[in-house]
Order: structure tokens, then C-alpha cells, then sequence
């Protein structure tokens, strides 16, 4: 099926696309926190949890 090398290629390349698509991800829920956070509405009920 595959040698040695060409398997080697194949884990190599699927390794690469598994970290590219877990940065990805991270990146992702990142800027839906940064994008949350910011929002004025997520402020309001950041502050009024302490206050309430």
C-alpha cells in the first residue's frame, strides 16, 4: 500500500492540517470572546453581576 517514506509524508502533512485547524478554532473562540466581552450588553451584565 504505502512505504515507509510515503507514510511518513502522510502523517507529516495530516499533523501540519491538524494543528492549522486547531489554531483555527482557537482563533475563532478568541475573537467570540474579544467580540462578547466588548459588547456593551456583556458589560452590563458583567457589572451588574457584582451590584445585584
Amino acid at each position: 500500500m504505502f512505504t515507509g517514506k510515503a507514510m511518513a509524508y502522510f502523517s507529516q502533512t495530516r499533523r501540519a492540517l491538524i494543528w492549522a485547524v486547531l489554531a483555527l478554532i482557537v482563533a475563532l473562540l478568541i475573537a467570540a470572546g474579544f467580540r462578547g466581552y466588548l459588547s456593551s450588553e456583556m458589560l452590563l451584565n458583567f457589572a451588574n453581576m457584582f451590584y445585584c
